[in-house]
């Protein structure tokens, strides 16, 4: 006996809890056509340069559900908390850290999602006596995920244009186009920021522009993950020790500050490491140390030489002297430019920090000037003139090269 679409969709809703998701809302295959002219908007502004797949074409398929799946009659939106509350580590001078952004502590949320989004559809299947047409969305393929969750009432976006929801904004989003019929949710319509800014406030990179506007051309998650080239260097001194994505419009945010924990041990990081790693060690890593160290991890995401890029840009920011000698050595032996490049900046930083001993600055600037006289590469030559310049009178102290330069220097 078929089940009533009411039944059936209070029977998923329970379902999905069962497996973990703290939010479950339905909505319907209609366009969404308010947020399809925003994101045009934002895309005609030049707001979303650097992402090249990010097209007017997208977006119209973005908010269309049935152009996903045209016997759509449905659409299932799910979020579940990422919020660990671990002890991490504290920092001590001569062993810098980095910071992760929560989202990347624990397991990939692709893999983990889609197993459990599959598991829903073989629900469908048993309650239905059918396997339902559909497709499934985790951060990934062209759904406006915000837009379908606003209007299955899972939440409202913020002015830093996280969603807001009951549990907090460290939530992940997934969803279901299916072709069974099912209640909708009513919309959410609160209001949820109110008079706050202090999203817009803290961003150190100012890439809020406005509420609920992002510039992504200048915030940090996305130079820290997407962008593909050199950090723009007015950003870099900005960046702090961030390495790969950031929190800091999340932190502040009152909806979490009392966030819900996750229920799921996939998303606590294996270890503290995965949270706030060591620097130095990060930067000393090969390909395959790499991909062992952070198997099964989002940060794969960035691959070893933008994870280093990074590190480069937070040990530059770190005031810490320890932070010279391995920069030093990526400078002159990295096999990638753009290594090499954040190298230069971070030593030229380093070299103008009162935290840093006169010592360390001399060895920094000799590094850079010794770097000068052989590196081929003209997108790391500039940086080197430019670290060098950065430094100022302190270029007329450095200790004066001796000996052949490294001959792996490019």
């Amino acid at each position: 006996m078929a089940l009533d679409p009411q039944t059936l969709t209070d029977n998923v809703k329970r379902f999905a809890r069962s497996l973990g998701f703290d939010l479950v809302g339905i909505t319907g295959p209609e366009p969404f056509e308010e947020d399809r002219a925003r994101m045009l908007e934002r895309l005609e502004a030049g707001l979303m340069d650097g992402y090249h797949w990010f097209t007017a074409e997208r977006v119209r398929l973005a908010t269309d559900p049935r152009a996903l799946l045209p016997e759509a009659r449905a659409v299932i939106a799910l979020g579940v908390s990422y919020y660990s509350a671990a002890r991490l580590p504290a920092g001590e001078p001569g062993r810098p850290r980095g910071r992760i952004a929560r989202y990347a502590w624990g397991r990939d949320y692709h893999d983990v999602l889609k197993r459990k989004l599959f598991q829903i559809v073989d629900y469908l299947e048993q309650a239905t006596g059918r396997r339902p047409r559909f497709r499934y969305f985790v951060d990934s393929g062209p759904l406006a995920e915000r837009a379908v969750a606003r209007r299955a009432g899972l939440g409202s976006p913020g002015k830093n244009t996280c969603l807001l929801t009951s549990k907090g904004s460290f939530v992940f989003l997934a969803e279901l186009i299916v072709d069974c019929e099912l209640v909708p949710d009513a919309p959410s319509q609160k209001q949820t920021c109110g008079r706050c800014t202090l999203c817009l406030q803290a961003c150190p990179t100012g890439a809020l522009v406005a509420p609920g506007v992002l510039d992504n051309r200048r915030c940090i998650s996305y130079h820290t993950i997407e962008n593909r080239g050199a950090i723009p260097r007015e950003l870099r001194a900005q960046m702090g020790e961030w390495i790969f994505g950031c929190d800091i419009c999340q932190d502040v945010c009152p909806y979490n500050a009392r966030p819900t924990l996750t229920r799921l041990p996939e998303f606590e990081p294996a270890s503290p490491e995965r949270a706030l790693p060591e620097l130095i060690p990060l930067l000393e890593l090969d390909d395959a140390a790499f991909r062992e160290r952070f198997r099964g991890s989002p940060v794969l995401r960035a691959k070893r030489w933008g994870l280093q890029r990074n590190v480069c840009v937070a040990l530059g920011n770190s005031g810490d002297p320890a932070a010279v000698p391995p920069l030093i050595r990526a400078l002159e032996q990295h096999d990638h430019p753009l290594v090499r490049g954040h190298a230069a900046w971070a030593l030229g930083r380093l070299a103008t920090s009162p935290a840093v001993p006169a010592e360390s600055r001399h060895q920094a600037i000799a590094a850079l000037q010794r770097c000068l006289a052989v590196e081929q590469d003209e997108s790391v030559r500039e940086e080197v003139l430019a670290a060098l310049e950065t430094c100022g009178e302190l270029g007329q102290e450095a200790v004066p090269l001796t000996g052949p330069p490294a001959s792996t220097i490019r």
